[in-house]
């Protein structure tokens, strides 16, 4: 394995990264060991790669030349120096890299072995277009693979960014709740932060009960509530930036004289792209708006029973959510690292064929038929 020894990043990592591009195992280990959810349901039964950070993350010019074909965004395996510090570093390793197999005998043995276990999980999480909690843990429940719930907290980056759009959506319950008295925004936030993190809150009995659940029916109702909450702020904070690119994209020239052949498949891709993107978000819209009519149901009609039933059924939809924002997300993100000014002249033919090509993969992997 190579050495990362740039622990600012790892820490960045521990404090602000989005929860679709990290899965910081080390961090649950260091909040959740001993706990009997943790110990009896690991997310890997290897306990060194248990305690490890999965990234995804955007391949720079070094690192191209550990795979043996072109990669946009890969996979990367970060295993912290020390056991509770990050500011020595970290070994890493990227799944598919050139010799995966071997690099990963001598660090975990059999474990990451073709056919193995732990080997069977790290796969389907690298081949999720992000880590997304709500559409890796669908992806691992289709397959047979049931880590505790710990593992599907949202970070706490995004629980800071999300707050403000969160609490918004839940004024509408805590003025049927508790009216609009004085303390309306210390409640309103109150219950936001036990629906975010702790579903098991004394706190939260009161709207357990109204709904008519049982706790598992509960813990898992609110998994789905807090999963609606996200990808509602994902979209809001995702139309803008998709837009931008998108215009972008429409006016790219790269560099050097074009061959017929690329000029064609430029013109032909940027026609798809904007025809995919638009109908990612048109599915992802037309699913939200299930769940706002599910909630008005609970919000303006005093229906409880609808909004139960509808997040009892809700993690069908999580597959869909996940992966067209997924894709989406992908093309702004990766645009906007490759040009942070909008620097688009210093582009050449050659790479924005390898970026458009990317793209197209990463879109579609997406299904567009209805949520």
């Amino acid at each position: 394995m190579a050495r990362d020894r740039s622990y600012r990043s790892l820490d960045y990592l521990k404090k602000s990264a989005a929860t679709s591009r990290v899965l910081n195992l080390w961090q649950i280990a260091q909040s959740e060991a001993g706990k009997a959810e943790y110990e009896e349901s690991p997310f890997f039964r290897n306990s060194l790669l248990n305690r490890s950070i999965l990234l995804k993350h955007r391949i720079r010019g070094g690192e191209a030349d550990l795979f043996d074909y072109p990669m946009q965004t890969a996979t990367k395996i970060l295993l912290p120096i020390a056991e509770r510090e990050l500011r020595y570093g970290a070994r890493f390793l990227f799944v598919g890299q050139r010799n995966f197999e071997e690099v990963a005998a001598e660090s975990f043995g059999e474990d990451l072995q073709v056919g193995a276990r732990d080997r069977q999980v790290l796969d389907i999480v690298a081949a999720l277009p992000s880590l997304d909690p709500f559409l890796m843990r669908e992806s691992l429940k289709t397959n047979g693979f049931t880590p505790a719930p710990c593992y599907f907290n949202l970070s706490e980056g995004d629980l800071e960014r999300m707050f403000t759009s969160a609490r918004k959506e839940l004024e509408p319950l805590i003025r049927i709740s508790f009216g609009d008295g004085h303390a309306f925004g210390v409640k309103a936030a109150a219950l936001l932060s036990k629906i975010l993190s702790d579903a098991g809150s004394a706190e939260l009995e009161p709207l357990r009960r109204v709904m008519n659940m049982d706790p598992p029916q509960f813990r898992e109702g609110v998994f789905c509530w807090k999963a609606f909450l996200y990808y509602k702020w994902q979209l809001q904070d995702l139309l803008p930036r998709i837009r931008q690119v998108l215009e972008e994209i429409a006016v790219v020239r790269p560099l050097g004289n074009l061959d017929h052949e690329d000029k064609a498949y430029i013109a032909r891709v940027k026609a798809d792209l904007r025809s995919w993107i638009f109908s990612a978000m048109g599915a992802v819209t037309d699913a939200l708006a299930v769940y706002d009519n599910a909630y008005g149901a609970l919000t303006r009609q005093s229906d409880p029973a609808f909004f139960r039933d509808f997040l009892l059924r809700a993690p069908a939809m999580f597959l869909s959510l996940g992966e067209r924002l997924s894709g989406v997300e992908h093309v702004a993100s990766f645009w906007r690292f490759r040009f942070p000014n909008r620097q688009m002249q210093r582009i050449n033919v050659d790479e924005l064929v390898d970026i458009f090509m990317d793209f197209e993969v990463s879109l579609n992997t997406v299904s567009l038929e209805p949520a």
